[in-house]
């Protein structure tokens, strides 16, 4: 069961910081004003029971189920997704009275929704800021390609991509030690987070003196293709491997556990 984080330190007597009005803030409120607190959604949690296990009133979480219409879905409302409650702390009068304001449930990396939980409630979506970014990485594999690829900075999703580029020209299964790559790319950002791998402009397969390179083509009505430098196109008539790298989820093993019966029996095959 997910726990909260330690939560914000508040000082005795000091007040609150008052949110300021002379702009709208990105979020719809000005989260620095108030005490935050990070947490997951528990599993089996239903909405209203995540609310009020934050501190809204049952009445007002009730109400703003009712109000949601097309903004959220609760049923749709995810076990370990990540959640952070903000909270307007008083100690004025010698106590500490935490009041909860807002909630920010995060769908993915970029997208949030805004639950405001005191009348009116009320709720919203909150994008944050996507960039794009031009990469060049340059891989020799030494143990996994996966390993490999976190070790030079890049994200390992740009393996999908190139085993796409590359289904019919390399064996992903049989990559040695000494093979590179090297990658020229774009990427979505998200405060230092990497949403998604968007285009490969070039790339280059090295296994000794052999050298396969592969360049992107914009193909009228049909889109980005890859293509060798003379101009042959990098599909060919039969796979390297019959099945997708990006696929595999269990390599081999004989002492592999097995995921439904949770029994160690050996997994010789794919």
């Amino acid at each position: 069961m997910s726990a909260f984080l330690p939560g914000c330190r508040h000082r005795h007597g000091e007040e609150p910081v008052a949110e300021v009005n002379d702009s709208i803030p990105a979020m719809g409120f000005w989260p620095d004003s108030l005490c935050q607190e990070a947490g997951k959604v528990r599993p089996g949690e239903t909405f209203t029971g995540l609310m009020t296990r934050l501190g809204m009133a049952s009445e007002s979480a009730f109400s703003l189920v009712n109000g949601l219409d097309s903004i959220f879905d609760v049923r749709k409302l995810r076990a370990d997704n990540p959640i952070v409650a903000y909270y307007q702390v008083d100690s004025s009068s010698g106590q500490t009275v935490r009041t909860l304001k807002y909630v920010e449930y995060k769908k993915n990396i970029a997208s949030s929704i805004i639950f405001k939980a005191e009348e009116p409630v009320g709720a919203w979506n909150y994008e944050r800021p996507v960039v794009k970014e031009r990469r060049f990485v340059d891989v020799t594999i030494s143990s996994s390609l996966w390993q490999d690829m976190k070790a030079s900075g890049a994200d390992p999703r740009l393996i999908a991509s190139l085993s796409d580029i590359y289904a019919w020209t390399v064996d992903f299964f049989g990559l040695q030690d000494g093979d590179e790559f090297k990658v020229m790319y774009q990427q979505s950002v998200c405060e230092a987070d990497v949403v998604a791998i968007d285009t490969i402009y070039y790339a280059e397969f090295h296994r000794g003196e052999k050298v396969i390179p592969a360049v992107r083509f914009e193909v009228p009505e049909v889109g980005g293709r890859y293509w060798k430098p003379d101009g042959e196109s990098m599909k060919g008539a039969f796979l390297k491997a019959p099945l997708q790298f990006s696929r595999i989820s269990s390599g081999f093993s004989y002492h592999r556990k097995h995921p439904v019966t949770g029994k160690v029996r050996p997994h010789t095959a794919v």
